[in-house]
């Protein structure tokens, strides 16, 4: 007997190799697990994009403040423990608690500015692209038609993005749904 890969090899004689498989329900409930945990992701990005920022907020803002307190706390060891003032640690603590307080607190503001940013940008390609197709359109409508298409949607992408929530993770979003839809159904054919 032979293992290889977690698998047992049992050779009978040179010519014959059987194989055997351990028959495990938890390997089997193991291969769900991840196209789930991808989906159930994929549809609180699709479906609640901006509360994903203002959280994300919240996380980057603690683990700023969090640094900051660090920095606090070391300075009062130094200075209790070595007699040692060193102001920069300090001054550096205090500079990244009011950073990630502020980066808390503005979270809402922090969200509306991303999607503002990302709509208006998504606008101006759009108009790009649309500034361009009447000199393409005399030479190859077809191409033409299709910026049109693709400047359109973009100009609605960037709309959405301003009034109701970010499209970046919106897509992101869909795309880790149809992707974990795809590994699961792949899983479930073998």
């Amino acid at each position: 007997m032979f293992i290889k890969d977690g698998e047992i090899l049992k050779i009978f004689n040179k010519d014959k190799v059987e194989l055997i498989k351990p028959n495990s329900k938890k390997d089997t409930y193991k291969k769900f697990i991840s196209p789930i945990l991808l989906a159930i992701i994929g549809l609180i990005f699709l479906t609640n994009s901006n509360e994903v920022i203002i959280y994300g907020c919240y996380v980057i803002g603690a683990i700023i403040a969090g640094f900051g307190i660090f920095n606090i706390i070391k300075y009062y060891q130094m200075k209790q423990q070595l007699k040692i003032e060193d102001s920069k640690k300090l001054t550096t603590g205090i500079i990244f608690i009011t950073t990630g307080v502020l980066i808390i607190i503005l979270a809402s503001i922090i969200q509306t500015f991303l999607n503002l940013i990302i709509g208006i940008w998504l606008i101006i390609i759009g108009i790009g692209k649309l500034i361009g197709i009447q000199d393409l359109y005399i030479t190859d409508r077809k191409t033409a038609n299709l910026n049109i298409i693709q400047a359109f949607i973009v100009i609605i992408m960037g709309l959405y993005c301003i009034f109701f929530q970010n499209i970046i993770l919106a897509l992101i979003g869909a795309w880790m749904l149809v992707s974990a839809g795809i590994d699961l159904y792949n899983k479930l054919k073998k």
